[in-house]
C-alpha cells in the first residue's frame, strides 16, 4: 500500500465504520446488529493506528503532500500528512476510543451514535491534514454538524438550546470564513496554502489590506471553534449539557484540532506572525479569566468546561509564540489535557450520576453513593484523583510537565505571572469539585455498613458498568505513563515537529522550580477557603448570575473579528 493510501486512512477507516454502523441499523435482530456495530467502531477506532504506526518513519522524515486522487491541484483537494498531522491524529484517535469506549456503557449508545461519533473522528482527521482552504470550510462544517448532534443526544432541555446555541453562532462565524476564503481566492487565484502564499508573494503589497482583512476573518472563524476568550460563550453550556462521553471529545480533541489546522495555513500567510501574536495574548487572558469563572461555579461539569476554556488558553498561548518550539508546548499540553480532562468528565460524571446531582455545594457521599452503584474498588474515586492531580500540575503528574514548558517559554514577561496565577485558581477549584466525595453526613461509621445501602436509601440511579470502568482505567493509565516518560515524549513531539530533542524536562524539577509548584499550591489552598468563605459565595452568585445571551456571543464574534482586523491591517 502506498504513503498516499496510507495517509488517506485516517480518514476513510471511520467512514467506513460509520456506513457499517448504519448498515446495522437496518438488521434484524439484536445479535448481528450488535456485532455489526462493534465491527465498525473496531474498524473506524482501533485499524487507524496500524496506519499510524506503519505511516511514523514517514511522516517523522518530513511527511508527503498530495492532492487526491491526482487531480489538478487548482481545482483537488490537497493533503499533507506530516508530523503535525500524525500528532494530532493520535491525540484524536486516543480521546475517542476511550470516550466511546464509556459510552458502550453509559450511553448515548446505538447504530446511529456510533456513526455520528465515527464520522466526526473521521473530520478530525481530514481536519489535521488539510492544506487546503475550502477543503478546512468542509472540514470545520462536518465537525460541527457533528457535535451538534452529539450534543443533543443527551436528550435533555437545555442540550438542545446549548446545541442550537452552537449551530447558530458557529454558523455565522463560518460566513466570514467565507468571506476570507473569497478574499484569498480573488487575490490569488488558488485555494491551496501553498498557492496562496507563493501567489502573495508575488504581489507587491503581499495582498495589503485585503490580504490582512481575509486573515482576520479566517482566523475569527476558526477561534470560534477553539473558544478562546471572547468567543468562547457557546462551550459551556455545550459541554455542560452533552453526554459525558461526548464532553471527552469535545474537551480533550474537538477545540484543540481546528487550533493546529489554523496554525498550519498563518505559517504561509504574511500576516500569520501578527494573528498568532494576538491570538497568543488572549491565551494567556482566558487561561485566568475562565478558570476564575470556574472557581465560581456550583454545577461539577459547568465547572469543568470552563476549565476546558482555560487549558485550552495555555495551548493557545503557546502557540501563539509562532515558534516550533511554541508549537512543540501546545501541542504536549493538548495532549496531556486531553487525557486528564477526559477522565474528569467521564469520573466526575459518573460520580454525579451515581449521586444524583451535580451542585458542588449540596452532593456529598459521591463515593458511598459510587460503591452501592457498582464501583466497590473505587476506580471512578481513584481516576477522578488521578485527573485531578494531573490538571493541578503538581509534580510528577502530566500536567505538571506540560504546563512547565509551557511556563518556561515566557519567563521574564506578563504572562508567565498570569498562567501562574491560572495554576494557583485551578487548585482552588479543584479542592472545591472534591468535596463532592466527603462523606455525607449521614454516613454510617462501619466500614461495612457503608457499602450497603442504608435502611430506607432510594436504589441506585445508575450503574457503574465494565466498560465505563475500563475506559477510566484506560485513561487513568495513560495520564501515568505520560506523566513518567514526559521527557521522552517531549523529545519524541519535538522530533516529529522538527525541533529535535533538548526541552526542558529535566529542569522542570530542579529546586526553584518545585518551590514554585509548592508555593503555588499553598496560595490553591488559601483561595479555597476564601471561594468557600461566606464572601466568597455570595461574589460566586454574581459572576454566575451575570447575563449570558446569544445576542452577547456575536457581539464577542464582532469585536474578537473588529480587534484582530485592526492589529493586522494598523499593525503589520
Amino acid at each position: 500500500m502506498s504513503d498516499v493510501a496510507l495517509a488517506l486512512a485516517p480518514v476513510f477507516l471511520p467512514l467506513a465504520g460509520a456506513a457499517m454502523a448504519l448498515v446495522a441499523k437496518t438488521l434484524r435482530g439484536s445479535g448481528p446488529a450488535a456485532a455489526m456495530e462493534a465491527a465498525g467502531a473496531a474498524v473506524g477506532l482501533v485499524l487507524p493506528w496500524a496506519a499510524l504506526a506503519v505511516l511514523l518513519p514517514r511522516a517523522a522524515g518530513g511527511g508527503v503532500a498530495f492532492v487526491v486522487s491526482g487531480w489538478d491541484p487548482a481545482i483537488g483537494i490537497a493533503l499533507r500528512f506530516d508530523g503535525l498531522a500524525w500528532l494530532v491524529d493520535a491525540l484524536g484517535f486516543a480521546g475517542a476510543g476511550a470516550a466511546y469506549l464509556y459510552s458502550r456503557g453509559a450511553g448515548p449508545r446505538g447504530p446511529l451514535f456510533t456513526a455520528i461519533f465515527l464520522i466526526q473522528t473521521s473530520a478530525l482527521a481530514a481536519t489535521a491534514s488539510t492544506a487546503d482552504l475550502f477543503n478546512l470550510f468542509v472540514c470545520l462544517e462536518v465537525l460541527g454538524l457533528s457535535s451538534y448532534v452529539l450534543v443533543a443526544s443527551s436528550g435533555k432541555p437545555g442540550a438542545f438550546l446549548a446545541a442550537f446555541s452552537y449551530l447558530a453562532i458557529s454558523s455565522a462565524a463560518m460566513v466570514f470564513f467565507l468571506v476570507g476564503l473569497f478574499g484569498f481566492y480573488r487575490l490569488t487565484g488558488s485555494l491551496s496554502y501553498e498557492g496562496i502564499s507563493a501567489a502573495l508573494a508575488a504581489l507587491p503589497d503581499g495582498g495589503g489590506t485585503a490580504a490582512s482583512l481575509s486573515s482576520a476573518c479566517v482566523a475569527a472563524a476558526v477561534a470560534i471553534r477553539v473558544a478562546v476568550m471572547p468567543v468562547y460563550g457557546w462551550l459551556p453550556d455545550a459541554h455542560a449539557l452533552a453526554p459525558h462521553a461526548v464532553s471527552a471529545v469535545l474537551s480533550g480533541v474537538l477545540i484543540k484540532t481546528p487550533l493546529f489546522a489554523l496554525g498550519r495555513l498563518l505559517e504561509f500567510l504574511p500576516a500569520g506572525p501578527a494573528s498568532m501574536e494576538l491570538l497568543g495574548a488572549a491565551g494567556a487572558v482566558t487561561a485566568l479569566a475562565a478558570v476564575l469563572v470556574a472557581l465560581s461555579q456550583k454545577d461539577a461539569k459547568r465547572l469543568l468546561a470552563y476549565h476546558s476554556i482555560s487549558q485550552i488558553g495555555y495551548v493557545v498561548a503557546a502557540w501563539g509564540m509562532g515558534t516550533r518550539v511554541g508549537l512543540q508546548a501546545a501541542y504536549l499540553h493538548a495532549l496531556f489535557h486531553a487525557l486528564f480532562k477526559g477522565l474528569l468528565f467521564l469520573s466526575v460524571g459518573t460520580a454525579a450520576d451515581a449521586a444524583g446531582g451535580r451542585n458542588v455545594y449540596e452532593v456529598r457521599g459521591a463515593g458511598a453513593s459510587l460503591r452501592r452503584a457498582g464501583d466497590r474498588r473505587s476506580i471512578t474515586v481513584v481516576a477522578y484523583a488521578v485527573g485531578a492531580l494531573s490538571i493541578c500540575a503538581l509534580p510528577p503528574f502530566n500536567g505538571y510537565a506540560s504546563k512547565g514548558f509551557v511556563g518556561s517559554l515566557f519567563k521574564g514577561e506578563w504572562r508567565y505571572w498570569v498562567l501562574f496565577a491560572a495554576g494557583a485558581c485551578t487548585i482552588a477549584s479543584f479542592l472545591k469539585l472534591s468535596m463532592i466525595f466527603l462523606p455525607a453526613k449521614e454516613a454510617p461509621k462501619d466500614a461495612r455498613t457503608a457499602e450497603a445501602a442504608p435502611a430506607g436509601a432510594e436504589p441506585p440511579r445508575m450503574s457503574v458498568t465494565a466498560s465505563m470502568k475500563a475506559s477510566m482505567i484506560l485513561l487513568a493509565g495513560l495520564c501515568l505513563a505520560t506523566a513518567a516518560f514526559a521527557g521522552r515524549i517531549m523529545d519524541f513531539t519535538g522530533t516529529m515537529l522538527g525541533v529535535g530533542a533538548g526541552a526542558p524536562s529535566k529542569s522542570l524539577y530542579a529546586a526553584p522550580e518545585l518551590a514554585k509548584a509548592g508555593f503555588g499550591a499553598c496560595l490553591g489552598v488559601a483561595l479555597f477557603f476564601v471561594a468557600v468563605s461566606k464572601p466568597g459565595k455570595r461574589a460566586a452568585t454574581l459572576v454566575r448570575a451575570r447575563p449570558r445571551s446569544f445576542a452577547g456571543l456575536v457581539l464577542a464574534f464582532a469585536v474578537g473579528l473588529a480587534a484582530l482586523g485592526a492589529r493586522l491591517v494598523l499593525f503589520p
